[in-house]
């Protein structure tokens, strides 16, 4: 198995969105997390329109992954062909889901808008426009971030394919709640081994 680095993380988690453990926006008080996606948005000045018709699953991966990605080599226009997604959540696209049916029963027609969405790697999907990453990707659904299997999947993709860095983690919105945990994985050295323990680390941050 070949040695792997973390080099940058992001968690965003009640109101708060932090980068390598740094606190770098907070709105605890009288704001929603669906304020303060568009807030965060704003306070950054990420100048990419196309966020205010994302869904709200694919408005928390659009903002930790801009803050993860940003002021390194992969924020850029050129195609990422050797980049890999891989994320996963509890529930899916539960809160698109939902409000899509609404709209089936409020108005007896669907919203093409609103389903565009019923999917969860619709969010993995709005990412890779947004940076042109053509690697692999995948979203698992599960009850919890599962360390060992996250490990061991990243792992084979680096081995088995010709993926050079991969955008890793947890990406989940659902009644009224984000919260996220993404990190950078690359082979240069970083802040962090790639490894069992230090992914438990970040997950204690959920």
């Amino acid at each position: 198995m070949m040695e792997l680095f973390i080099s940058k993380y992001c968690v965003l988690n009640n109101r708060q969105l932090s980068v390598n453990g740094e606190m770098v926006y907070e709105n605890r008080e009288g704001a929603t997390d669906s304020e303060f996606l568009s807030a965060a948005y704003r306070r950054f000045g990420m100048g990419y329109p196309k966020f205010f018709k994302m869904d709200h699953l694919s408005k928390t991966g659009f903002i930790v992954t801009e803050m993860l990605l940003k002021d390194t080599a992969l924020f850029g226009v050129e195609p990422k062909r050797e980049t890999a997604v891989v994320f996963s959540n509890r529930n899916s696209s539960l809160d698109t889901d939902e409000n899509y049916q609404e709209t089936i029963g409020k108005d007896y027609f669907p919203s093409p808008s609103v389903f565009v969405y019923t999917l969860p790697n619709i969010v993995m999907g709005e990412v890779c426009i947004k940076h042109k990453i053509f690697g692999e990707n995948t979203f698992f659904v599960s009850d919890e971030l599962e360390v060992e299997h996250i490990f061991t999947y990243v792992n084979q993709l680096f081995e088995q394919t010709e993926t050079e860095n991969a955008l890793v983690g947890w990406v989940d919105y659902y009644d009224g709640k984000a919260e996220a945990l993404v990190w950078l994985v690359e082979k240069q050295k970083g802040i962090k081994l790639f490894n069992i323990t230090e992914l438990y680390n970040l997950k204690s941050f959920l």
